[in-house]
């Protein structure tokens, strides 16, 4: 996938990097009550690598100390294993695409090129973001790359100039979703996207249903809940069967239903089935549920970050645990 970079194969076998993973892993956060309850400089001190390194307190911290550690896994792996998680790398990488573009758009030069610094992206999908001259230029050769990997991707520029970004950045989230679970997947990985497009199908439909918005949701293809079945409850209207649709796809019932209550369950949700497969000792199953975890101590350290002067209580329920 020449989306992302290519390194020389290290040639390390699966359970070296597991016996590292393991390592790493015990290093992630796992009580968060020191953070939320404890002195108030501490909140800011969460914002470090899963090593343990302190890094600094910026709001961006968690998530450059994220990709940091992505690229270390990722120059950890071989060629096979890099082949199983290629997916779940580009989908990671979306996020860099969406704020590069709009770091253009917004004409900041140089916070581009301190992003993609650690960026798992390929060469040319970086120079397009650092070097076009303008955001149109750059969402054309976005444009470009990504139909190597599927036509799907073609009319990006279109859907710019009738949409604006937002509408871009919905797309190529949701076409790389579309072009994923339609590819040949690792079984773990493919029912891992299939949760990811049942959590996106979901929160779609709950927003339509929540605040009455005049366009129905496009529901993405290959999740494991039926569209006939979104599209029933989207027809009655019916927010307590999408609550009860949540409290079966994820284990939890939602106390509130409000958009972040409804993330937050399918947060845990996929939080409780990785944990569950990462008990394997062999296989992707416990590197999966590692990057997963890391991913969620990023986002739980960015609302600390962003939360810091509210309510410790109120905090609580917006962390993933």
């Amino acid at each position: 996938m020449k989306l992302l970079k290519n390194p020389a194969d290290p040639g390390y076998p699966v359970e070296y990097l597991l016996s590292r993973i393991k390592g790493r892993r015990s290093r992630l956060t796992r009580d968060w009550r020191p953070f939320l309850f404890g002195p108030t400089q501490q909140v800011s001190q969460v914002s470090r690598a899963p090593s343990g390194a302190q890094k600094d307190r910026s709001s961006d911290a968690a998530w450059r100390n994220l990709m940091k550690e992505y690229q270390w896994v990722y120059s950890q792996m071989n060629a096979q294993l890099r082949a199983i998680f290629a997916f779940y790398f580009l989908y990671a990488e979306l996020r860099t695409i969406c704020i590069g573009l709009r770091h253009l758009a917004d004409k900041k030069a140089g916070a581009i090129n301190e992003l993609l610094d650690r960026s798992l992206l390929g060469d040319e999908v970086k120079d397009a973001l650092a070097s076009s001259a303008d955001l149109p230029a750059a969402v054309r050769e976005v444009e470009r790359l990504f139909s190597a990997l599927s036509e799907n991707f073609m009319g990006l520029g279109e859907t710019l100039e009738s949409g604006g970004l937002r509408s871009v950045e919905q797309r190529l989230v949701e076409t790389c979703l579309s072009v994923t679970i339609s590819s040949r997947l690792h079984p773990l990985m493919r029912e891992f996207f299939s949760r990811i497009i049942d959590a996106r199908n979901i929160m779609a439909l709950y927003k339509y249903l929540r605040f009455e918005l005049k366009s129905a949701p496009l529901f993405i293809p290959g999740g494991s809940i039926g569209e006939m079945r979104l599209k029933e409850i989207m027809a009655k209207d019916d927010l307590p069967a999408l609550g009860a649709l949540v409290r079966g796809f994820t284990g939890s019932a939602v106390e509130r239903p409000d958009p972040t209550s409804i993330e937050l369950a399918l947060y845990r949700g996929m939080t409780r089935w990785l944990r569950k497969e990462g008990r394997d000792p062999f296989g992707v199953a416990p590197l999966l549920d590692y990057l997963w975890r890391c991913s969620i101590e990023a986002m739980n350290a960015s609302v600390l970050y962003h939360t810091r002067d509210l309510e410790r209580e109120f905090v609580t329920a917006e962390l993933v645990q």
